[in-house]
């Protein structure tokens, strides 16, 4: 070994026994870097919530009440043939509702008005409607089961509902040139109604606000 390589080696050798003295001393301590601290986000008393798209129910109130008694009318829709199968009341938080639903096809439409006296169209015999207040309903795209093959609605007719807090009755009268003609029969006729279409299956719901 040459002079030069040994004095090589001498070097090496001190610096390896310096460092083990470090370590005998203690831990040793790695320059820190400049770093930017991650925080995790303090959380909301409130989380934000992405509400799910609404989607309509007969538990639900898709159109206010209007402030007005005046008439509620909305034309049928598509290839419309429509036979009434069934009429359901009910008795909810603010107001009583009747729901006619339909089978067969299209979007029926209607006209619902208060009226001074139930006339039965065609016969033009006028009607004993309980209750001092009286909606004519007028249910549109409505076809016999002749033409839509499908058995109509036959249950019990009247339908009272004397318990409820507003509606007294649900009188359907039938069927006459493609319109099906209903009267309700409220306490007085001075609340608030609303109109509304339901589909999966096919309903027009009539809603009667208990306070005028």
């Amino acid at each position: 070994m040459t002079a030069r390589r040994r004095h090589v080696a001498g070097l090496v050798v001190c610096a390896s026994l310096l460092l083990a003295s470090c370590a005998d001393d203690g831990p040793t301590t790695t320059p820190s870097t400049t770093q930017t601290p991650t925080t995790s986000p303090v959380p909301s008393d409130t989380p934000t919530v992405t509400p799910p798209a609404p989607t309509a129910t007969e538990s639900e109130e898709p159109v206010p009440f209007p402030a007005d008694l005046e008439l509620d009318e909305q034309p049928s829709s598509g290839e419309v043939a429509l036979t009434l199968t069934d009429v359901r009341t009910g008795e909810h938080e603010g107001y009583d509702r009747v729901v006619f639903r339909f089978d067969g096809t299209g979007t029926p439409g209607w006209m619902v008005r208060y009226t001074d006296v139930a006339t039965d169209d065609p016969a033009d015999a006028v009607l004993d409607v309980a209750g001092d207040g009286t909606l004519q309903v007028v249910l549109l795209g409505v076809q016999i089961p002749d033409t839509t093959g499908i058995p109509e609605w036959s249950g019990t007719n009247p339908i009272l509902t004397l318990g409820y807090t507003t509606l007294r009755e649900v009188n359907v009268r039938g069927q006459f040139e493609g319109q099906e003609l209903a009267f309700l029969g409220v306490d007085t006729p001075d609340h608030p109604f609303r109109v509304f279409a339901l589909t999966d299956p096919t309903r027009v719901v009539v809603d009667v606000r208990h306070d005028s």
